[in-house]
C-alpha cells in the first residue's frame, strides 16, 4: 500500500514538473506566432510548424514500425488532426488578430471543454471538486481577458470564438488519447501522430510559398522560430503531453492551459504588452483553480 502511494506521489511530482516545463513552451508559442505571422500567412505557419514536427519525429516512428499499432490508427490521425495540425492552423489566424496574453487565457478553457467532452463522448463523470475548480481557473483567465492590455473581450468577435473552437478540439483530443490510446506508449502516439499529419501539412505547403520564403537571409531569425515551434512545442511537447496524460489524467494535462496564460503574459511584458494588478490578481485566483481542480477529496 505504501509502495502504492509512492508511485502514486512520484508520478504526481513528476506530472507537475512536466506540466511547468510545458506550459513555459507553449506559453512562449504567442508570441512567436505573432512576430511570425508578419512574414507568412496562417496557413503556412501552421502547416510549417506541424511538418517541421512530424520531421522531428519521423526518426522515432520509423524506428517503432513494426510495432505500430494498427487497430489504433484512426485515433492517431483524429489526435494529430484535433491536437496539433487544425489548432495550429487557427492559432495562425488569431495571431495577428489578438495579442499574446489574450491569446494564451482563452487558451485556458480547455480544461472546461476536457470534462464536457469527455462526459457528452466518453461516459466520464464530472465531480462538484472538479466543476469548482474549473469554474475558478476559468474567473481567473476572465479577469485576465478582461484586462488584456489594449484588446477586449468580445464573444461576437470571431477570432475569440476561432481560438474556443481550438480548446474544444484540445479536449476533444485530450480525451480521445485517455479513453482510446492510454495503452499506446507516448512516443508512439506522438510520432505516429505528428508524421500522420505532418505528410498533410507539407501537402498544404507545396501550394504556398512557404518553402520559398523560409530560407531566405532575411528569415533566418524567424526559421529559429519555426523550429522552436515545430520541434519543441509542437514535437517534444506532444511526447511528454501524452506521457502526462498517461500517468496522471485528461483533466490534470490539460490543467497545464490554466499556466500558460501566466507565460503568455509574462512573454507579452517583453514585447511591449501592459500588465497591471488585474493580471496578478487573475493569475493568482488561476493557481487558486489548479489546486482545487487536482485536490483528491479526502474519504
Amino acid at each position: 500500500m505504501i509502495k502504492k502511494l509512492r508511485n502514486h506521489e512520484d508520478k504526481t511530482l513528476l506530472g507537475w514538473i512536466l506540466i511547468l516545463f510545458l506550459a513555459f513552451v507553449w506559453g512562449l508559442s504567442f508570441i512567436l506566432v505573432k512576430k511570425i505571422v508578419s512574414h507568412f500567412s496562417a496557413l503556412e505557419l501552421g502547416a510549417g510548424r506541424i511538418f517541421i514536427a512530424g520531421l522531428a519525429l519521423l526518426p522515432w516512428a520509423l524506428k517503432d514500425l513494426k510495432n505500430f499499432p494498427k487497430p489504433k490508427a484512426a485515433p492517431l490521425l483524429f489526435s494529430g488532426l484535433l491536437g496539433y495540425l487544425i489548432p495550429a492552423i487557427i492559432f495562425g489566424v488569431v495571431g495577428s488578430k489578438l495579442n499574446s496574453s489574450l491569446a494564451g487565457t482563452l487558451n485556458a478553457t480547455t480544461p472546461i471543454f476536457v470534462l464536457i467532452m469527455g462526459g457528452l463522448f466518453f461516459s466520464k463523470k464530472i465531480t462538484g471538486n472538479q466543476i469548482f475548480g474549473i469554474v475558478i481557473g476559468f474567473v481567473g483567465s476572465l479577469l485576465l481577458i478582461l484586462s488584456g492590455g489594449n484588446t477586449k473581450l468580445d464573444f461576437s468577435n470571431p477570432y475569440t470564438l476561432l481560438v474556443l473552437s481550438a480548446t474544444v478540439m484540445y479536449g476533444l483530443n485530450a480525451n480521445i488519447v485517455g479513453h482510446f490510446l492510454s495503452s499506446v506508449k507516448p512516443i508512439i502516439i506522438s510520432s505516429f501522430s505528428l508524421v500522420f499529419v505532418g505528410i498533410i501539412a507539407f501537402v498544404i505547403l507545396l501550394f504556398t510559398d512557404f518553402f520559398g520564403k523560409i530560407f531566405l537571409p532575411e528569415n533566418h531569425l524567424l526559421l529559429i522560430y519555426f523550429l522552436f515551434l515545430g520541434a519543441i512545442n509542437s514535437g517534444l511537447a506532444a511526447v511528454l503531453y501524452n506521457y502526462v496524460l498517461q500517468i496522471t489524467s485528461p483533466v490534470f494535462a490539460s490543467s497545464v492551459t490554466y499556466l500558460i496564460p501566466i507565460v503568455a503574459t509574462g512573454a507579452g511584458i517583453f514585447d511591449g504588452e501592459k500588465i497591471g494588478f488585474w493580471h496578478f490578481a487573475g493569475m493568482a485566483i488561476i493557481l487558486v483553480g489548479i489546486y482545487i481542480l487536482n485536490k483528491k477529496k479526502k474519504s
